[in-house]
């Protein structure tokens, strides 16, 4: 069967949570094709079994400082994920699935999913839209697409 030349996929993230949509066309129907979550990149530090970081003193003065916390495991755990999210993106390239990539998530989120797409993969995006429509009800998703696109 061949495929039109209009498959879309909009991909809708944040730092712990992925939705993919396919649309055949302009205005097709949205079709959920993946709902990822990872819930310890929503987390707090100390959730995570880390104690928060120290306090020091030199021994010539008086001041005390706080020692620099140097692993943040939200930001790590989120970096995993969108990392997971891009190799769907990519082995759906690989397999010819899609035509144009829409990426819908704030600038940093999409720094990171861009930066772990493959040359092909970036070549299909054909817009970015800098908004977070994680938390936006499938029912209305396609009105507010079609309202970035006018």
């Amino acid at each position: 069967m061949p495929f039109s030349k209009n498959r879309e996929w909009i991909l809708l993230a944040d730092k712990a949570h992925a939705r993919i949509y396919a649309r055949d066309g302009i205005n097709g129907r949205l079709t959920q094709v993946l709902d990822k979550e990872h819930p310890a990149a929503r987390g707090k530090q100390s959730e995570e079994g880390a104690a928060p970081p120290g306090r020091g003193q030199k021994s010539m003065n008086a001041a005390r400082y706080a020692y620099e916390d140097h692993a943040d495991f939200p930001d790590q755990e989120s970096v995993v994920f969108l990392r997971d999210v891009a190799a769907e993106v990519n082995k759906a390239v690989t397999r010819d699935i899609l035509d144009k990539l829409i990426l819908v998530a704030l600038p940093k989120t999409m720094a990171r999913l861009k930066s772990d797409l493959t040359e092909e993969a970036r070549a299909k995006i054909g817009e970015e839209w800098p908004k977070n429509l994680i938390g936006v009800a499938e029912s209305s998703l396609a009105d507010r697409l079609s309202a970035f696109k006018a």
